[in-house]
């Protein structure tokens, strides 16, 4: 009788343990989910971008910002390949549409410090006597003074998130109590997209800029980061008529 008692637990123990089997088995034949090209090409760039491949790194984010247009982080990592690689222009597009798509997030903020630090003659607004044409389609050149005349204008372009935007406001505030009405001054807020196309004319590409104009709507001159209230006042003083 205990024999019979043994031999029917250990038929369990052997039901059981088969049955455990076939359970792994059935679960290891369901195929794992697999990660989608942004989220692998994503990877695979960051781990050439570590080790210092910078040609497989850009082909990797290249992939990625195709599959996914709108991510601020590829496009910041992709201009971050482009930079190490020293081809400049393409960086500084890649971080101006992180910036535009990133809307103040944290890669949005990494590439418009990252701009900064490219050559300068690269970051520079469009200057000269075309841009008069540009502060004509906008309506810039129309901006008058209680006498009639043509006013110098002042355009900051800035964003709410940005430390130095803020800094610069405050110091442009108190230009306009020092020049009144004798100059206009214009903020563009680069992340609403109604602005894009005023950017894009100027060429604006880290924050803050400034542009000053000429009453003819000419840019007579530009700063690019926080210049200081002499930079600022320099520039107005290049823009007033003389006399």
């Amino acid at each position: 009788m205990l024999g019979k008692r043994f031999r029917l637990i250990g038929s369990v123990a052997a039901s059981v343990l088969l049955t455990g089997q076939l359970l792994v088995l059935q679960a290891s034949a369901v195929p794992a989910p697999t990660a989608s090209p942004y989220t692998r090409c994503m990877a695979q760039g960051k781990t050439c971008l570590t080790s210092g491949q910078m040609k497989q790194a850009i082909q990797h984010f290249q992939v990625a910002v195709k599959e996914n247009p709108n991510s601020c982080e590829a496009h910041y990592l992709l201009g971050q390949s482009y930079c190490k690689m020293k081809e400049f222009i393409k960086a500084k597009g890649e971080y101006r549409r992180a910036i535009r798509l990133g809307k103040g997030n944290k890669n949005a903020q990494l590439a418009n410090q990252a701009m900064m630090q490219l050559p300068k003659d690269i970051l520079s607004p469009k200057t000269g006597a075309d841009t008069r044409m540009i502060a004509s389609m906008l309506g810039l050149a129309r901006v008058r003074g209680a006498d009639g005349e043509s006013k110098p204008t002042v355009i900051d372009f800035y964003a709410s998130w940005c430390q130095p935007c803020k800094q610069t406001n405050t110091l442009l505030d108190k230009m306009k109590s020092s020049y009144g009405d004798r100059v206009s001054f214009m903020r563009v807020d680069v992340d609403d997209p109604v602005n894009d196309r005023i950017i894009d004319q100027y060429e604006v590409s880290p924050i803050p800029t400034l542009v000053f104009l000429n009453p003819e709507g000419e840019v007579v001159t530009f700063t690019i980061g926080f210049s200081g209230e002499k930079g600022i006042d320099d520039g107005i003083k290049k823009i007033l008529t003389k006399g």
